[in-house]
């Protein structure tokens, strides 16, 4: 089933200048997007699994491609991901590649198909970076080797996880 019409045209979300025509009959090959992005790092998946549902075709770099520096010289905060469009645009931050993403197709629904609902999207969107993200970064870095182990902080990190997951089970 295709996508549920508004009546109200006034609550529809204006298309994106890069929207592809409409998934599966696509009459054109869409344009192809490079992520910048070591391979297994957490923050690529939202992107990838946006892409995913939106059927957008997402290039992300291999572990043999991937250049630290050029992710440098591509985002102003100089870590990746870094997402290159077609036309010459370059993206960052995880969260607002993958909205970006989820709004190439608006007909796909991912962000919602009204302003209120766009809203609700983003509202969840931050929450999972602001509430989950961090605290389990602070979790997974000491594991990783990508940071020292401070109790105080993982204490902290646990019961913020914690608290957040409570209001997921809510």
């Amino acid at each position: 089933p295709g996508p549920t019409k508004r009546k109200d045209p006034d609550d529809k979300i204006p298309p994106h200048p890069h929207t592809a025509p409409p998934h599966p009959t696509m009459s054109s090959a869409p344009p192809s997007y490079t992520l910048h992005v070591p391979p297994g790092n957490f923050r690529a998946f939202k992107i990838l699994i946006a892409a995913e549902y939106c059927g957008v075709d997402i290039v992300a770099t291999t572990a043999a491609a991937f250049d630290p520096d050029a992710v440098k010289s591509l985002s102003p905060s100089g870590r990746a991901p870094a997402l290159s469009c077609p036309d010459g645009t370059v993206l960052f931050d995880s969260g607002s590649i993958a909205k970006f993403v989820g709004k190439i197709r608006c007909d796909a629904g991912l962000m919602g198909r009204s302003l209120g609902e766009s809203a609700t999207v983003d509202a969840w969107v931050d929450f999972v970076a602001n509430e989950l993200e961090v605290p389990c970064s602070v979790l997974v870095y000491p594991v990783i080797g990508s940071a020292p182990f401070h109790k105080a902080a993982h204490e902290a990190a646990t019961e913020d996880l914690k608290s957040a997951l409570k209001v997921l089970d809510e």
